[in-house]
């Protein structure tokens, strides 16, 4: 009797623990079944607006910057200016000692005087035909050649003073009173802060897609200053043999701060397109045969997707996003891969992460 008990614990054990078994590998098979199923980021493919930029190095310069210079040589009496001043074009700057030069005008106007007197008599005597042509002649060319060296010793002594030739401001002064110049020393510096241009060097393969007009963003890395929005409005017609470069030019507008010689960083839209199948590029694989495709997701299930692997051409890609030639095979707001996309095969089936 005791034997027959033991026996059937034995036997309703075994077969409890074999019930439990096949639950147990059950729950595994169909935990195993769902894992193998590849986890994927996914984006979606849209139409729309797509841009493209360039980022370079430029200054800012200033076409009224200059170091003014004297055309004469002469001792310096007066410095008018100081550094940081304000000045209007016309405006005397410096003054040099022209005295030597005031006493030969002196002496060339009592001479000319002289010699209008003489031509006035020539003139009497030729009209009452007592003086002869030749006296005529030569009393004339007296005249002129004294009123010709009047007018160059004038010019000379204007040139003894210094004037601004435009509006702006005294950077430097290196010009002092009583130093002797000459047309090799520069005397100060002029900038008119007014009027500025950026200007950048940009690499000959862009060359095609930068035109007069096109948009610019100017930032001032450096300094606390706000950006700028211009436009192309000069193309260099050179490439610089040393750097295969050309050089841009664009008028800086609300340029309050600025000065030349500033660093500032450009920001070009060398690519512009209203409407494009835009994607991200994080989505874009390659093949052995450097070939561009996207897996494009079709819902077979809530939770399941098929795959389909789409070959495109990428045209520009900018930022994280691409803009792909239109294909029949990607539709907009399409599902494709973003992340999770290698090792796919066409066969497998994904899950959305």
């Amino acid at each position: 009797m005791k034997k027959t008990i033991i026996f059937g614990i034995l036997l309703i054990t075994t077969f409890g623990c074999a019930t439990d078994d096949k639950k147990e590998a059950k729950t595994t098979v169909k935990t195993k079944s769902t894992a193998i199923l590849p986890l994927v980021q996914i984006a979606k493919a849209s139409k729309t607006s797509f841009i493209h930029k360039i980022s370079i190095q430029g200054n800012i310069e200033s076409p009224q910057d200059i170091l003014l210079n004297t055309e004469m040589s002469g001792m310096i009496q007066e410095v008018k200016v100081s550094a940081g001043s304000q000045v209007k074009m016309g405006q005397t700057l410096l003054v040099m000692d022209a005295s030597i030069l005031s006493a030969n005008i002196q002496e060339l106007e009592s001479q000319l005087e002289f010699a209008q007197y003489m031509l006035g008599k020539q003139n009497e005597l030729h009209a009452q035909d007592l003086g002869t042509e030749f006296d005529q002649k030569s009393a004339e060319n007296q005249v002129k050649s004294l009123e010709a060296k009047l007018n160059t010793l004038n010019i000379q002594k204007s040139k003894m003073t210094v004037q601004a030739p435009f509006d702006g401001t005294i950077d430097q002064v290196f010009a002092k009173k009583g130093q002797l110049s000459s047309p090799q020393m520069p005397l100060m510096r002029l900038v008119n802060t007014d009027l500025t241009e950026v200007i950048a060097s940009v690499s000959e393969k862009h060359f095609k897609n930068i035109k007069k007009g096109t948009e610019i963003k100017v930032n001032f890395p450096n300094y606390d200053l706000k950006a700028i929005r211009t436009k192309v409005s000069s193309i260099g017609s050179y490439i610089e043999p040393t750097n295969r470069t050309f050089t841009i030019r664009a008028d800086v507008v609300n340029n309050v701060g600025l000065m030349p010689n500033m660093l500032a960083e450009l920001e070009i839209t060398d690519f512009k397109v209203d409407s494009g199948m835009v994607v991200p590029s994080k989505s874009i694989l390659k093949n052995a045969k450097n070939q561009d495709y996207l897996w494009v997701l079709t819902p077979v299930t809530q939770d399941k997707y098929s795959v389909t692997q789409v070959f495109i051409n990428t045209i520009k890609v900018y930022k994280g996003q691409a803009l792909i030639e239109e294909n029949k095979y990607l539709v907009n707001d399409a599902l494709v891969i973003e992340g999770g996309g290698r090792g796919i095969t066409m066969k497998d089936l994904v899950r959305i992460k």
